[in-house]
């Protein structure tokens, strides 16, 4: 299973997530580098510190700007792109709809996220004409405790199991579980929920992302068959190491 570090970005900076209330959001403060690290809320020093630390050959990032309609970090995902080149980036771009994927570059380097949460209509998940398009993305299936999170209102009132399903025909090959509601908490898993998503969807990669608490999530996460998990708040809080990610055998 995969460790994939988070970089979340608002106004050129990186911040720290709290429960998908933006407004919360405040640059990163982190125990990752050790007391003596610099300003780790400049987005190359955050990755350096991952790089240095985790190794990872994977990076998600969500440009918080994009998502609201606000501005882009573009120049900020070419900087990071340029500095580490043997990393591969997960960018929720704000995406809502598969033509707006194709025009991300295919290089390999750039995955595009594109979350329920902008996605413009359940249409988007069922493309006959361009399953390639979907199929080179990842799927966000952002949820709260109520359900799904989206801005449209019939994808909003679907079923998680349902989602996945049309994640899957329509041509997608990995999905997020994001956890909004849990982001930056370190509140722990929904296990019972976890386990009825991947029940529902053998087929599909799962990665899971919000409300890691410990190391004990992981191998939990793991044993279930998860393909992957989004870390950043247990990192920067010092509640998962990254001495024990290896110990564990979750690192290169």
């Amino acid at each position: 299973m995969r460790i994939i570090p988070v970089i979340d970005l608002r106004d050129g900076r990186a911040v720290r997530g709290r429960s998908g209330e933006r407004a919360r959001y405040r640059p990163v403060g982190s125990l990752l580098a050790g007391p003596l690290a610099g300003d780790l809320s400049d987005p190359a020093a955050l990755l350096a510190a991952y790089r240095a630390a985790l190794r990872p050959d994977t990076v998600y990032i969500a440009d918080l700007d994009r998502i609201t309609g606000r501005d882009d970090n573009d120049a900020v995902l070419e900087d990071l792109l340029a500095s580490a080149p043997e990393v591969r980036f997960l960018w929720d771009g704000g995406f809502s709809d598969a033509a707006s994927i194709a025009r991300v570059p295919r290089d390999g380097r750039i995955v595009p996220v594109i979350g329920t949460e902008t996605l413009q209509s359940i249409e988007e998940l069922r493309p006959p004409d361009r399953p390639r398009a979907l199929g080179r993305a990842v799927l966000s299936l952002d949820l709260r405790a109520g359900g799904v999170v989206s801005r449209s209102a019939v994808l909003a009132s679907l079923r998680e199991e349902d989602v996945l399903r049309w994640a899957r025909l329509g041509g997608f090959r990995s999905v997020i579980l994001l956890l909004l509601d849990r982001v930056g908490t370190s509140c722990g898993l929904p296990r019972d929920r976890l386990h009825r998503l991947r029940r529902a969807a053998p087929r599909l990669d799962l990665l899971v992302g919000g409300g890691i608490a410990s190391i004990h999530d992981l191998l939990h996460l793991r044993d279930a068959g998860f393909s992957g998990a989004l870390l950043a708040t247990a990192l920067h809080d010092g509640l998962i190491s990254p001495e024990e990610l290896g110990r564990h055998g979750f690192l290169p």
